[in-house]
């Protein structure tokens, strides 16, 4: 029977230390202090819209480009590519094929045979190329003063 009761005052002790040492670092701990919540990020006003109705793009006081974009979870600032968008595009594989006022630009894609028209008065600097390159201007093609 005593020791039984040894037992059980021992534990009862062991039990009791462990206790007062737990609350004592409790009290001790210090709270970390809450980290400031960042800024929210406004796109500026005087951003350009990129045409996709959600992305813009900036120049800051120092000449650095950044682009500004809307998502479900707020909007984004990311530094701008140093290329554009089309520097990995091969042009050797899209087709150029004049209809008249128009051209119409087809390439291969990974999801088939991507198309699109535009006007001749309207197409950018290397579509102007890729035309070019594929309808040469010959004396016969080029209209001739009466």
């Amino acid at each position: 029977m005593k020791s039984t009761l040894i037992a059980v005052l021992v534990c009862a002790s062991a039990t009791g230390a462990w206790a007062a040492d737990t609350t004592n670092k409790k009290i001790t701990q210090k709270k970390a202090a809450a980290p400031a919540p960042p800024k929210e990020i406004v796109i500026p006003k005087d951003a350009v819209p990129n045409g996709d109705n959600f992305s813009y793009t900036w120049t800051d006081k120092d000449g650095k480009k950044w682009i500004f974009a809307r998502s479900p979870f707020g909007t984004t600032k990311n530094p701008a590519p140093e290329q554009s968008p089309d520097a990995g595009v091969d042009h050797t594989l899209t087709k150029a094929i004049d209809k008249g006022d128009t051209v119409r630009f087809e390439h291969p894609s990974p999801f088939g045979t991507t198309a699109y028209e535009k006007k001749k008065t309207e197409l950018t600097d290397d579509e102007r190329k890729i035309f070019d390159a594929q309808h040469p201007k010959t004396e016969q093609n080029s209209v001739q003063p009466d």
